[in-house]
C-alpha cells in the first residue's frame, strides 16, 4: 500500500466545496428539524385569556399567527404609518382566531398571554 497517496487537485475541491455546503446548510436545516419536534405549551401554563391585558393582545404579538398570515406582522400587519388608510384592505378574516408559534391551540387575536411580545413597527 502506498504511504504518501496523492489526491488530485479535483478531488480535493470537490471535497472541501462539499463540506463549505453542509457547515452552510446546516442552521437552515437544523433549525426546520428543531421547529417540526418542538412542542407547543399549554394555555394553562401561560395564563392564556381570550381577553386583552390593557393594551396587550395576541393580534399585536410576534408569536401570533393569523388565518392565512405570517407569524410577526400581527392582526393588522404591525401597527404602522398608514394602518387607517389600509384598514379597508385587510380582509374580512383580520379579527378570526388563528395560531401561535408557542401556544397550543386557536388563538383570539384579542387574547392575552404571559409571553406577549409586541410586533415591531415601522416608528418603534
Amino acid at each position: 500500500m502506498e504511504k504518501n497517496k496523492r489526491i488530485s487537485r479535483r478531488s480535493w475541491i470537490r471535497a472541501a466545496a462539499t463540506m463549505v455546503a453542509t457547515v452552510a446548510a446546516y442552521p437552515f436545516v437544523g433549525a426546520a428539524a428543531h421547529a417540526a419536534t418542538r412542542k407547543k405549551i399549554a394555555k394553562a401554563v401561560v395564563h392564556y385569556q381570550d381577553h386583552p391585558s390593557g393594551h396587550k393582545m395576541c393580534g399585536m404579538c410576534i408569536h401570533f399567527i393569523p388565518t392565512g398570515g405570517v407569524a410577526g406582522h400581527g392582526m393588522m400587519g404591525g401597527m404602522g404609518p398608514g394602518m387607517m388608510r389600509d384598514m379597508p384592505n385587510m380582509g374580512p378574516g383580520m379579527m378570526k382566531d388563528g395560531t401561535c408559534q408557542l401556544v397550543e391551540g386557536r388563538i383570539s387575536p384579542m387574547g392575552y398571554c404571559i409571553l406577549y411580545a409586541p410586533v415591531r413597527t415601522v416608528d418603534s
